[in-house]
This record gives structure tokens, sequence and C-alpha cells, in this order.
């Protein structure tokens, strides 16, 4: 799969080694301090999601430094050192740090966290792999975490899928409404709604090899798999190559299938088509697809992040199904013609 996630999969500790943590006693405010080995002057500071600084401080001679007390919304922080940036989940209560920083590779540092029992367990439910097809979130992760939480694990997990997210935003209760993790997660269900399943396909309109532009109402009365695609995207060109035998048997007056090329260059698209030479609608987005953290138009329309992306859409151009692949993109069209 070829992806960018807007915010990257979370890798639990970029350079910081968790070796445990001791146990949390009731306390009102958090404080952050501790001692570290550093070869050159450091600062800490803390930041909300927003980027506001909420906290900060400078590592003193004897390597020993402390910020707070501050009063703080439970939720999703980030902590910097330096020029480096550590996404952690922190509450009212006392926090130390201990250990090494490295400066010049800060992979190689190694610090030991103690009083951060909520981020460890929010840790073991960051997803290990993309999980932008999940539709549901485990039992456990309900049983296990709590309040913003919840909106702290859709924020790092990165999911594009609406299912999970609006999952995770309804175990929040109310009184947990004013985090900026959950006012973030509240927009993103409110964005993903707009393409969800059963929600109205988005009506693009792109070129076609003749020069002529096409629109996915074109096909209205149909149903059309769209296939988004890049020709640098390996899984992009074995995916397309299993769509042919699956068009081959189920092509009829009913069904079109359309593939999208997120070429940023035109010869690249073209080169492609003189290649494999596939039988149905080819056509170019000319914004290709975009690797940063912004996505592009067609992008944001359908909520996908990574491609090959394929979506099937029904007669009246609502989404029927997304994130197909291989033998699911035959038993989808099988399944809406029954239907």
């Amino acid at each position: 799969m070829c992806y960018k996630n807007r915010i990257d999969m979370l890798k639990i500790i970029v350079f910081i080694l968790l070796l445990g943590s001791l146990p949390v006693y009731a306390q009102s405010d958090l404080e952050i301090s501790g001692k570290l080995r550093t070869l050159e002057a450091l600062e800490l500071r803390l930041e909300d999601i927003e980027g506001k600084t909420i906290l900060s401080a400078e590592v003193r001679n004897d390597g020993t430094f402390s910020m707070g007390p501050v009063k703080i919304v439970p939720d999703l922080y980030f902590l910097w050192f330096g020029k480096t940036k550590q996404p952690i989940y922190l509450t009212n209560t006392k926090v130390t740090i201990k250990g090494y920083y490295d400066h010049v590779n800060p992979s190689n540092s190694s610090l030991v966290f103690t009083g951060i029992d909520e981020f460890l367990k929010l840790s073991e439910w960051i997803p290990k792999e993309e999980i932008a097809r999940k539709k549901t979130i485990n039992k456990e992760v309900q049983d296990n975490l709590r309040g913003t939480m919840f909106s702290a694990l859709a924020y790092l997990s990165g999911m594009t899928a609406y299912e999970p997210n609006k999952m995770l935003l309804d175990f929040i209760l109310p009184e947990d409404r004013e985090a900026l993790t959950v006012k973030w997660l509240v927009q993103r269900v409110d964005s993903l709604s707009k393409f969800a399943i059963g929600a109205k396909a988005y009506d693009f309109s792109f070129v076609d090899a003749r020069g002529k532009m096409v629109k996915l109402s074109d096909f209205r009365g149909k149903f059309v798999l769209v296939d988004f695609w890049a020709s640098w995207c390996g899984p992009c060109r074995h995916e397309m190559k299993s769509l042919l035998p699956i068009y081959n048997e189920l092509k009829g007056n009913d069904l079109e299938f359309i593939s999208v090329s997120l070429d940023k260059r035109e010869k690249d698209w073209r080169k492609m088509l003189d290649e494999e030479k596939l039988p149905w609608v080819m056509l170019w987005d000319k914004e290709g697809f975009t690797i940063g953290n912004e996505p592009n138009v067609i992008q944001k329309a359908y909520g996908f992040y990574s491609i090959p992306f394929i979506v099937l859409i029904d007669k009246e151009g609502c989404i029927l199904e997304k994130y197909l692949r291989g033998e699911k993109v035959k038993e989808a069209i099988l399944k809406a013609r029954k239907n």
C-alpha cells in the first residue's frame, strides 16, 4: 500500500525508552521534573495540539529541570526536547523524566518516564499498522480507556474511516467534550460523515485519454467501481491487473469501471495507458496524489490518504463500499446486484 497519513502512525516512544512507571497518587496539578544528562543546553516545552505553550523549562547546569505546577485538561499534549517532539497523554499528576538525551541522534536517547500510567495504557491500543479500512473498535478499547483517552487514540491512530472515529466519539461523556482532541474529533467525524457508507459520492470531473472531460454523474443509473491509483505505486498496478478478470466476468450495461490516475505528470499516466491497455474508463487528476500533510481535493472528498483506494458507488450515486481489494471487489459487485 502506498500511503502517507495526515498524522503519521504513532511509533510508541519515538526516541524514548520506557522502562516502567510508578504508582500515581492523587494530585490536583501537573508537574514535570527530572534530571537529564545532555552534551548541550536543552529546553523542554509542553504544548497542546494547537501549538500553544503550556509549560517550558531550561535544563540547569546540574541536569535538573522542573515545570509547573499547572492545572490541565487531561488530554494529548506534545513534549518537546529541543527540536524533537513526543506525543504524550497527561493528567494532573507528577511526572518525572530521567536519563540521557542525545542531541545529534535523538533515537539513541535513553529516558525513563514515571507517572504516565494513562499514556502507557493508551499506548497498548495504538494500532501497529495502517487501519484505514477498519470499521469498528475492539470492545476491549471501550472497557480499558476512558474520557479523553478515546479522542487521543483517534488523533494518534490516523484512522481515516468514519465508523471507528464515530464510535470513539460516542464513548466520550459530555463533561469531557471541552478537551482539544475531543473538539478535533467532533470536526473530524463531521467531515468524515460526508463520505461515509450511504453518503452521496463527490461528483468529480476529470479528463480522459482523448482529452474529454468525464463526470462521475455521467454514469448515473449504473453501479460504478472507481479505482484511485498512480503509476509509481506498485500495489496499485498489481490491483489493476487483478481487476481485469473481474471486469471481464462481470461487465454489463449496469456496471462501469473507472480508474483515476493521481500521477502528477500526464506523460506518466499515458505511458501506463500504453502499457496496460485496460478496457474501461481511464481518467487523470492533474493535481496528483498528495504525499504531504494536506490531501488534494479528491482525497478530501473521498477521505483517503493511501492508494490504491477502490470505492463502489450505487446507481443513485451513493457510496456502497470502500477500501475494496482483490476478491472483495467481486463480492461487493455481486452483492449490490443481488440487492
